[in-house]
């Protein structure tokens, strides 16, 4: 669909009769399976804002190719391991393949979204999350709390700190561990140790994405040996052309006050707090290579 034949949707109305009559039980001939649709959902959820002008923006390829590969490669890999730069946008593109799983993959199960060691930080993510079914309200079900919700096809989605306790659950579908390299832990390897048993028996997708944080913790071993994740190193460079020129990149890598091997190009350097803390705001990004031979 070209950019002047998307469709504008002018209010709540309009949104939830076109969801509903694309998502619902009965299908024309002509009529497209929102569900198995993954632009059309996108824009009906309301596309990613450009950090700078906070105009709406399609959907990146780097976007698209990583929700591609996901689904190519699933049938041999269930967990995935993400070393990336700040300021590229993973956190928002994987809350959007959460979202969206709700309807298909994922639908009538739940969905784990782990954040930081404080409930305020899971809160936060959660949010972001919910906050992409503002257009679909109707799809929800309960609203339950800010760390809680479920849809009416029996999806649900929760918020966890890592020192949280995931319940052994058979239906559990995903769990997402954002900033995973960055828990406020003397020693991570209980927060994996606790999750991958029930992934491992569920078959459930597991994802771990991170700003690298010293030669140190799980995300540093399982990037370094032969495993069962399927692998993907992002650095800032894959976002030259749409959110930085390359003018603004050098700048960057300039700075001093920063260590940018680590932050910004995918290298275990210094064990330490980041400058920007595990609250930080993720914008959209890209991702280096093309995964379509995969």
């Amino acid at each position: 669909m070209d950019k002047d034949q998307r469709p504008v949707y002018s209010d709540a109305k309009t949104i939830t009769r076109t969801f509903d009559q694309i998502v619902g039980k009965t299908y024309s001939s002509t009529e497209v399976k929102l569900k198995q649709n993954w632009k059309q959902f996108n824009e009906l959820i309301g596309l990613p804002k450009h950090p700078a002008t906070l105009i709406p923006m399609p959907l990146m390829e780097w976007q698209n190719q990583w929700k591609e590969t996901i689904d190519r490669v699933r049938k041999r890999w269930h967990k995935f391991h993400a070393n990336k730069s700040r300021q590229i946008g993973f956190t928002d593109i994987m809350q959007r393949i959460f979202a969206y799983g709700g309807f298909n993959v994922y639908q009538g199960r739940k969905i784990f979204n782990i954040a930081g060691t404080r409930e305020k930080t899971a809160k936060k993510n959660q949010t972001k999350l919910r906050s992409l079914f503002n257009n679909i309200e109707n799809q929800i079900a309960d609203n339950g709390t800010d760390l809680w919700f479920k849809l009416k096809n029996g999806t649900e989605y929760e918020a966890l700190p890592a020192n949280g306790a995931i319940r052994g659950d058979t239906k559990i579908a995903a769990v997402g561990l954002d900033e995973a390299a960055h828990f406020k832990l003397v020693d991570d390897s209980v927060v994996m140790d606790a999750i991958v048993p029930i992934v491992d028996t569920n078959m459930s997708d597991l994802f771990l994405w991170s700003t690298p944080n010293g030669k140190r913790g799980s995300f540093y071993n399982i990037d370094i040996t032969q495993n069962d994740y399927f692998k993907v190193k992002l650095p800032i460079f894959v976002a030259q052309g749409f959110l930085y020129t390359p003018a603004q990149i050098k700048a960057i890598l300039s700075r001093k006050e920063v260590d940018v091997e680590q932050e910004y190009l995918n290298q275990y350097t210094t064990s330490r707090d980041s400058i920007f803390g595990d609250d930080f705001d993720e914008d959209p990004g890209i991702i280096p290579e093309d995964y379509s031979k995969i």
